[in-house]
């Protein structure tokens, strides 16, 4: 099932852009789900810059971490798609991992439509939960979407990454 998520955020998407394509290794900056990142070794494809990254997330789920490693990239229309594999996950973890798409599209000088697009890749014994998954999975991309707004219309974390960060003991 594929979930699509929207918002409008009041920044140009050239600056948008920089933090979600360029910057995309980067992601422990905003995101609150993710209290450390690393760019993962390898060669990128054509463009991109990095192969992708090792997402590492919040204690709780620890030592389960995010590989996303890029499929497609384009500076030029703004977009980039991620294939994420969970790793180090529990025997019977029912979400195997998911692909994401993430487009910056401009509305005027200073606001820009950010779109969230994920399709999530379910174990077979994970079927039966597949309803409440996808919807923890969906509520996880609108979370990114507010936490793009904020940081980029503020220049400061959003506040759900603030407090995050220190329950994880993260200087800020």
């Amino acid at each position: 099932m594929t979930m699509t998520n929207s918002m409008t955020v009041n920044a140009s998407a050239d600056a948008i852009w920089q933090m979600i394509g360029p910057d995309f290794a980067a992601v422990d900056k905003w995101m609150a789900a993710t209290p450390t990142a690393e760019p993962i070794s390898g060669t990128p494809i054509p463009g991109a810059p990095v192969k992708g990254r090792n997402s590492f997330l919040i204690k709780k789920f620890q030592p389960m971490y995010q590989e996303e490693i890029i499929t497609e990239y384009s500076d030029a229309k703004r977009t980039v798609s991620f294939q994420v594999t969970m790793r180090k996950t529990p025997k019977l973890m029912p979400l195997k991992g998911y692909d994401s798409t993430v487009i910056i599209e401009p509305i005027s000088d200073g606001s820009s439509k950010v779109t969230w697009i994920g399709n999530a890749q379910i174990h077979w014994f994970g079927k039966v939960l597949s309803g409440p998954l996808l919807k923890s999975l969906d509520d996880g991309f609108i979370r990114n979407l507010e936490e793009i707004k904020h940081i980029m219309e503020t220049g400061q974390p959003h506040p759900r990454k603030v407090a995050k960060n220190k329950a994880e003991g993260i200087a800020a």
